[in-house]
């Protein structure tokens, strides 16, 4: 390890200097089930899971669900005997109904921190300032009750429970937040003593930026877990992982090169929004559904991406009077777009063979 290396890791290691700012990583825990149960305080304890649009596929799971050995992704016809047996409790997903409860959430969020990033629809970092966290932990010794008093707060207002991770970086929250779900639920990986055990105990695999065949690259030179990848040199692993790779690789040492607003690359981009009464006529969904897509293509420019595949999804609300449905369809492109006449095109198209009439 270089020198240069070896001193930003024992940075790492002991708060020292309080920088400009810190992390903090609020997760939502299993979300989408979540969200089912606050409608159902009887299902606390039992398990969950919620299906794709077309009930093909597992997309989110509780506790109890994955405790059972139900994978994520998996087909649903592979685990029905399952869900059978341990009268596991099935729902079809509601987009509109998780986006909802999403913008509660982030609205809570920014409460306690103005600084706000949403990260995805279940999870969002504060970056907490250094005045800010000189306060709280000269009246509190960490920021972990600061912590508790955010999830006391969503769960109060929304009955969704949270987790919240606090790390010099945000990778570091990341892992902090992973561990968070373990118990205590609010986790400080700042002021903790042991950070080194909490990266000995996080496999390579689940370090935040780091993929698949990364992550089986890094276990066959023997690099096991976020300590071992933090003892290398990072202009060593950037020649086989990129600037990616070295980044992660600081901020494992305490190097904050993710600034709030940079993201690793997202794998999809929703746009969803419930209607305030029921819709019947189709035009309104044509100029709804016009909408969203072209707020999806101009997403997709501003992260300097494009989409191969493009989904539209109808459903009708679980309450009230009147039929319910919910409908999805697949578009895939020949060439990945952010083209945003060729997104309305799919989309609309979709509408087309989706639609009916009442």
């Amino acid at each position: 390890m270089s020198s240069t290396t070896a001193a930003a890791a024992e940075a790492s290691r002991s708060p020292g200097e309080l920088p400009d700012h810190l992390y903090a990583l609020v997760d939502c825990n299993n979300f989408y089930a979540s969200c089912e149960r606050v409608f159902r305080p009887s299902l606390r304890g039992r398990p969950i899971v919620v299906l794709s649009n077309n009930d093909g596929c597992v997309v989110a799971r509780s506790r109890e669900a994955k405790d059972l050995g139900i994978a994520m992704g998996v087909p649903y016809f592979e685990v029905r005997k399952l869900v059978e047996r341990h009268r596991v409790v099935v729902y079809s997903s509601n987009y509109a109904l998780y986006g909802d409860f999403s913008r509660r959430v982030m609205e809570t969020l920014a409460e306690f921190c103005p600084n706000v990033e949403v990260y995805s629809i279940d999870e969002a970092f504060l970056r907490l300032s250094r005045e800010q966290v000189e306060a709280l932990a000269a009246r509190e010794g960490s920021l972990e009750p600061f912590g508790h008093r955010i999830i006391a707060a969503v769960g109060k207002r929304l009955g969704l429970p949270v987790s919240v991770g606090f790390a010099r970086t945000k990778t570091l929250a990341k892992i902090a937040n992973k561990h968070a779900k373990r118990g205590p639920a609010a986790l400080d990986l700042f002021h903790d003593p042991h950070l080194d055990a909490y990266l000995a105990q996080t496999d390579v695999g689940d370090v935040w930026g780091i993929g698949r065949q990364h992550a089986k690259w890094l276990r066959l030179r023997g690099i096991l877990t976020a300590y071992d990848l933090r003892q290398q040199d990072a202009c060593w692993i950037r020649q086989y992982m990129t600037v990616v790779g070295e980044r992660t690789v600081r901020e494992l040492q305490g190097d904050s090169c993710i600034e709030l607003g940079e993201v690793p690359v997202k794998k999809s981009i929703l746009c969803s929004r419930s209607f305030s009464h029921r819709v019947t006529d189709k035009a309104e969904l044509v100029e709804a559904l016009t909408t969203y897509a072209t707020r999806a293509g101009e997403k997709l420019r501003e992260e300097n991406q494009v989409a191969y595949n493009l989904e539209v999804f109808l459903t009708t609300g679980r309450f009230g009077e009147g039929p319910h449905a919910s409908v999805a369809l697949l578009q895939t492109f020949d060439v990945a777009t952010s083209d945003t006449q060729k997104l309305i095109r799919a989309a609309l198209h979709a509408l087309d063979r989706l639609y009916q009439p009442g």
